[in-house]
């Protein structure tokens, strides 16, 4: 009896609580709002002003092309650049073949392509030989001016392997593998004594000058279609005085590669600015703005770089950054060709990427302006370089001559 009274009590306390919260909540809520209202956000000694910077002046200059991070790797000649040849490298030996129970059956490199139709023509040949060959972070074409793959082992055309899709009803195609027998290379590959323990393979085009291929590069995805090899074994296992024979496989994934670019065949215009990384074309902007191009003590809302693509010249989908130069590099021509980029950047937080809408590109570098406006920071210039991410053989172009040339739009507060 007195276990309902008690929950009736707590019943009829929990009623009045919630009709007092009811009761005094709108209260509370006009009580809120009226103090977000005290105080005055509309000060008339603000003034929101605008200023267009049009003095932006802009040169090329040309690196070397290293595309080392890229997702393909490439062979072939497209838009007049040539990639003679590409290099893959394999850092480790063949596992276990110390282990005297385990017998390489056989062994399979493998590349894969998206390229559903495939010529004779368009198939690579590989070659090997057993020490390091290239830096990816850091080869390009003019370490290979006098290259010659005579001396290294040639391993000829792969056997091609069409895949499809098996859990698709209408078996689509998924792609291409370029599978070769390298059962030759057994002793090189398992070979321990070798303290570098690097081993390169090279892709080259029987005629370079009218086939072009793409090729998943280790870049491309998380070991489904990075170059590889494949070793079938057997090996005796032994327990309770029984031996077993397992046949298995081990994938052996590369850890580098890198596609040799060759921009020297092609003259790109000098009445534009371009952004290439197969060209090695890159762009430094000088922007007429400083510690005294704002009031004193203005905040910068907004400030973005404008600049208009040729839309005859560029693709629709090419991503480009910009980074604000850390030093000064005056001597840089438009001539020279730079083994590595002559033009140190700050990078972060300045560093800005962007893609274009209808081929105008928005860069918002507030942050920068912001600083440069406050005396943080001088402006020396800024760089331009094509996202690594993009395709090598595209580019892109703007005019820095006519009505649409780069600009800077900036809104500021200012008392």
């Amino acid at each position: 009896m007195s276990f309902h009274i008690i929950l009736l009590s707590m019943k009829i306390r929990a009623s009045i609580i919630k009709f007092l919260i009811l009761l005094f909540l709108p209260f509370f809520l006009w009580q809120c709002s009226e103090d977000a209202l005290v105080d005055d956000l509309s000060n008339s000694n603000l003034n929101i002003d605008t200023l267009v910077v049009s003095e932006i002046f802009g040169e090329n200059y040309m690196v070397a092309p290293n595309i080392g991070s890229n997702e393909r790797l490439y062979l072939g000649t497209k838009h007049g650049i040539d990639a003679p040849l590409s290099f893959i490298r394999i850092l480790t030996p063949i596992p276990h073949s110390y282990d005297s129970s385990f017998v390489i059956d056989s062994l399979r490199f493998i590349l894969y392509t998206d390229d559903s139709s495939l010529s004779t023509n368009s198939i690579p040949n590989l070659f090997y030989f057993p020490d390091s060959q290239f830096d990816e972070n850091k080869s390009t074409y003019l370490d290979y001016g006098d290259f010659s793959l005579s001396d290294w082992l040639y391993l000829g055309q792969p056997s091609v392997r069409s895949v499809t899709d098996t859990t698709d009803t209408s078996s689509s195609f998924t792609h291409t593998e370029l599978v070769w027998n390298i059962d030759s290379l057994k002793q090189s590959l398992t070979d321990t004594l070798d303290s570098i323990l690097v081993r390169s393979f090279a892709i080259q085009l029987a005629n370079n000058d009218s086939n072009y291929i793409e090729i998943f590069s280790e870049e491309a995805s998380q070991g489904q279609r990075d170059p590889k090899i494949l070793m079938y074994y057997r090996q005796n296992i032994t327990s309770d005085d029984s031996t077993v024979i397992d046949t298995n496989f081990v994938t052996i994934y590369s850890n580098g590669d890198l596609s040799i670019i060759d921009p020297s065949n092609v003259e790109p215009p000098y009445d534009q600015l371009g952004l290439s990384n197969g060209l090695g074309l890159r762009s430094v902007l000088n922007i007429s703005f400083n510690a005294g191009s704002l009031p004193e003590n203005s905040i910068i809302r907004s400030g973005n770089l404008i600049m208009n693509a040729d839309t005859s010249l560029t693709p629709a989908v090419y991503n480009i950054i910009i980074d604000p130069l850390n030093s000064d590099s005056s001597v840089v021509d438009s001539i020279t060709i730079y083994d590595t980029d002559p033009y140190d950047a700050i990078g972060y937080p300045y560093r800005v990427s962007t893609d274009a809408e209808n081929w105008v590109y928005t860069f918002q570098i507030k942050n920068i302006l912001q600083n440069i406006s406050l005396g943080n920071e001088t402006n020396i210039g800024f760089k331009l370089v094509a996202n690594e991410k993009n395709d090598p053989f595209e580019s892109a172009w703007f005019s820095i001559q006519s009505e649409t040339r780069p600009r800077i739009e900036i809104i500021y507060v200012t008392n």
